[in-house]
């Protein structure tokens, strides 16, 4: 095990901290060989609240990670999922003059450059530029332009941008727990990573990652990216509506939650019910189940509802020929599926991530799929040894080039 193929993911949520230590073998499969998982304090809605609560989070993470690897931990692709994040579809071209010119690596570095230039402001921060197709002579569209002879060419890309503060923040925090940011990936690129196949890139497909603190949003289409977006609404909200509601603890309305909850109240028989303990109360007293399941259906509802409307907005809600993939905590909650498929009119499939060994009975579940995601995104970069320092973006975008060209090539 060479440590040049160490790849440390760190997944730092509303509700959970998790740490993954991955190493790749010669061939380039991901073999997951630590994990570490805390409780995250101070985080609401992607966003940091309490800074030295995360600090103990992280710490806490990759102190077990450490023991179940033997790996010492110092630096880690780091998650980030906020509302501050936005994004741009942005087209950039190169010209030749009336000379044909073999394109080459330095000339998608170019294409790169001058759409950093033109979008990098004191207010955001460039957190992805990844390409979606290129244009030779205003003619020919290719997905890998290096070797054709061009006299002009033209690249399409889907930027994501966060707001400076944001991003500044996290990255403070994480560093204050001793861990190095190698880079970040946001939460719907990587969850579609892990849990997309390729044939749903193509055909054009819906991913929704329902977190803790936030749901994300990726559409893809043509294996490509072309919309994101994050909504600061999540599992954690529906805990505190059933905290709210029947005046209990988040404790015991999470408790509750995981093992009564239901996203259909169609599916529960009224009749059923549930001790509880009110705030305040030392005598427990009985609900219905139809009440708890009724209370998670209506914010569940809303939440997707929300999605709904950003993808109709987007204009791509009749293109989604690959339905809706759910992923993400929220995804194992019963009869979500059936939801979905109520207010999308489309086929519903649970994601699940793939494309590693090791940890498989943990890690096999939707909430782990920006885990594996961060690792995956990130793979051709680790191998290559070209995990280049947040402030040297321009390396690592070309060798994200590189990895999704291979990815491209591998589903034909």
């Amino acid at each position: 095990m060479g440590k040049n193929k160490i790849i440390i993911s760190l997944d730092l949520g509303t509700d959970k901290t998790t740490v993954l230590v991955g190493d790749f073998d010669d061939t380039g499969e991901l073999n997951i060989i630590g994990f570490g998982e805390s409780k995250t304090e101070g985080i609401e809605k992607g966003l940091i609240v309490k800074p030295n609560n995360v600090i103990q989070s992280i710490k806490k993470a990759i102190s077990d990670a450490e023991t179940t690897s033997g790996v010492s931990i110092s630096s880690a692709i780091v998650n980030i999922s906020n509302s501050h994040i936005e994004f741009e579809n942005v087209t950039e071209f190169l010209t030749y003059g009336t000379n044909q010119k073999e394109i080459d690596d330095v000339d998608i570095s170019t294409l790169i450059e001058k759409i950093s230039e033109k979008l990098q402001q004191d207010q955001y921060k460039i957190i992805h530029i990844i390409p979606k197709r290129f244009i030779l002579d205003d003619v020919d569209e290719v997905i890998d332009p290096r070797g054709f002879l061009a006299s002009k060419i033209q690249g399409e890309f889907h930027v994501v941008l966060s707001k400076i503060n944001t991003y500044s923040n996290l990255k403070k925090v994480v560093e204050n727990s001793g861990i190095s940011v190698i880079d970040f990936v946001y939460n719907p690129v990587a969850s579609a990573t892990s849990v997309l196949y390729p044939e749903e890139k193509e055909m054009g497909t819906l991913l929704i990652d329902i977190g803790g603190g936030t749901t994300d949003i990726a559409i893809l289409k043509d294996g490509s990216f072309e919309f994101t977006k994050t909504i600061p609404l999540g599992g954690s909200r529906i805990t505190l509506d059933i905290a709210h509601r029947f005046r209990i603890p988040k404790s015991e309305a999470e408790e509750l939650k995981i093992t009564y909850g239901m996203a259909i109240s169609d599916a529960v028989a009224e009749d059923q019910v549930i001790e509880i303990t009110p705030i305040g109360s030392e005598e427990k007293i009985q609900i219905s189940q139809y009440e708890l399941v009724d209370t998670i259906e209506a914010r569940l509802d809303e939440i997707l509802n929300l999605v709904k409307k950003e993808v109709e907005q987007s204009g791509f809600i009749d293109k989604l020929n690959g339905g809706v993939v759910l992923t993400g905590g929220v995804a194992n909650t019963p009869y979500i599926k059936e939801l979905a498929y109520d207010i999308f009119n489309m086929d519903v499939r649970i994601g699940k991530p793939k494309g590693y060994i090791g940890f498989s009975d943990k890690l096999n579940n939707p909430k782990y799929s920006t885990s594996i995601g961060m690792m995956l995104f990130k793979k051709d970069s680790s191998l290559s040894k070209k995990m280049s320092p947040i402030n040297e973006p321009k390396n690592d975008i070309l060798s994200i080039f590189k990895s999704f060209i291979e990815k491209i090539k591998q589903t034909f």
